[in-house]
């Protein structure tokens, strides 16, 4: 706990305690990285169909059945889960999609 002087003071020394915001507990950063991210990828009807599935296999390392795939999942079914992991590598990849063309979030798996 931290103590904090209140705006105004009715008397001299008059203090106030608040929680520390920055308290956590032990063990909270470590289950909210380690928990698993999803990256979707949303069906765009702009961008060809070849270019989705060349940007997956590009930047997955996928092959290109199952960059076929997941892009007829997205055209479907208005997105789909491109990859699932760790939220630093989940966020890289969103941004490499984005930079290539294609709309994608990062969610917390299910």
């Amino acid at each position: 706990m931290q103590v904090v002087p209140t705006s105004l003071p009715t008397s001299p020394g008059a203090t106030e305690t608040v929680p520390d915001v920055t308290e956590r507990r032990e063990g909270d950063l470590e289950r909210s990285t380690a928990a698993p991210y999803d990256v979707y990828l949303w069906n765009d009807p702009v961008t060809l169909m070849e270019v989705v599935v060349r940007v997956l296999k590009r930047v997955f390392g996928y092959g290109s059945d199952k960059a076929e795939l997941l892009m007829l999942a997205a055209h479907h079914e208005g997105k789909v889960v491109v990859w699932t992991g760790e939220r630093d590598r989940a966020v890289r990849y969103c941004l490499e999609l984005g930079a290539n063309g294609l709309q994608s979030t990062v969610a917390r798996a299910a």
